[in-house]
């Protein structure tokens, strides 16, 4: 259930990023969509910001990293990682210069899957469920800290499959 938390929070967390870098707001924080002039090809916002040439996605943006409706997280019905046939566990991934601070991540139970008959299954393999995600790494560079965005790699749950076979000549 934790895990789905979590998953609610990396998506929150990717949708307000990529808003940040989609939309620019003008001094006065309301957001002005760009049109293009006919008679040069600079830009014209509004009156209140100055044309500019060929507009560029910015390197830096301020975002506000508090969640939205954060408690309409999906919840999951029913606790798959104990009735898979590939069970996992979560190890929770601390880091106090990451947002998130605090990651899931799923670990396999076993190196064999469980049969229909809860027996131990040696013909498949389980294996993990690797995806990567978007964080916030803090960095301290003088007074203030800055935020670099950073991906990882999570495992967020095992499947069964048929072990690899490589056929020596």
């Amino acid at each position: 259930m934790a895990f789905a938390s979590y998953t609610a929070v990396f998506r929150s967390l990717l949708l307000v990023l990529v808003l940040a870098l989609a939309v620019r707001s003008s001094p006065h924080g309301r957001v002005v969509h760009s049109r293009s002039s006919k008679d040069s090809g600079s830009v014209r916002r509004s009156e209140d910001c100055l044309s500019q040439k060929g507009l560029k996605f910015p390197t830096t943006v301020k975002v506000d990293i508090r969640i939205s409706n954060s408690d309409h997280a999906f919840q999951m019905g029913h606790d798959v990682r104990n009735r898979s046939l590939a069970p996992w566990d979560y190890r929770l991934d601390k880091d106090p210069n990451r947002f998130p601070e605090v990651i899931a991540d799923a670990k396999c139970r076993l190196s064999g899957c469980v049969n229909a008959l809860g027996q131990l299954d040696h013909s498949l393999n389980s294996v993990p469920i690797k995806q990567e995600i978007l964080v916030l790494r803090r960095e301290q560079g003088g007074c203030l800290p800055t935020y670099r965005l950073e991906k990882k790699v999570i495992t967020v749950g095992c499947t069964c499959a048929v072990p690899v076979i490589y056929h020596q000549s």
